[in-house]
């Protein structure tokens, strides 16, 4: 189904190509920082300074970033035996209801996250080699679990698909 047709298909269109590219940029760099070290470690002997630290904020931000997109596209990994069985309306109500509590998750989680950024900001904790404030990173990790649990309720208003087991 074409995005303009979709509810809410134009919360697709200015979120999803902006976490893409983010996500896509990120990855980018990480494959570069990762093809710097090895070079570095195994044929100069001198690794990238703080490639570690670099490495996990880096895959703390693919994850997070692709989390919303992952959701839009209906992306999960999901439990489909009975689909082909299903009625129609029980699936629909199957779908609401499995959105919603990812929604009630998701929002949970982003929460939390946003707590914990808030605290790490008190605390004035940073990574050891950078001195980076977790704080910012655990912020931007908050944003985009919120921004999930967004898309988890975007998704009550789409059709849920219907998975035909002959095509496994």
């Amino acid at each position: 189904m074409d995005s303009e047709k979709r509810p809410f298909g134009q919360f697709d269109r200015a979120v999803a190509p902006v976490l893409g590219y983010f996500a896509a940029a990120v990855l980018f760099a990480l494959m570069v920082l990762t093809c710097i070290d090895v070079i570095g470690r195994y044929f100069l002997g001198r690794p990238v300074y703080g490639g570690f630290e670099m490495t996990e904020m880096l895959l703390a931000a693919v994850i997070f970033a692709g989390l919303p997109l992952v959701t839009l596209r209906d992306d999960h990994v999901t439990v489909d035996v009975l689909d082909p069985f299903m009625p129609a309306g029980l699936l629909r109500l199957q779908h609401v209801v499995a959105c919603l509590i990812g929604f009630v998750a998701t929002a949970y989680l982003g929460w939390r996250l946003w707590l914990r950024a808030v605290n790490l900001d008190n605390a004035g904790e940073t990574t050891a080699q950078f001195k980076f404030k977790l704080a910012y990173l655990t912020y931007g990790m908050s944003i985009l679990m919120l921004l999930t649990a967004l898309a988890m309720l975007v998704l009550v208003f789409r059709r849920p698909a219907r998975h035909d087991i002959s095509q496994v």
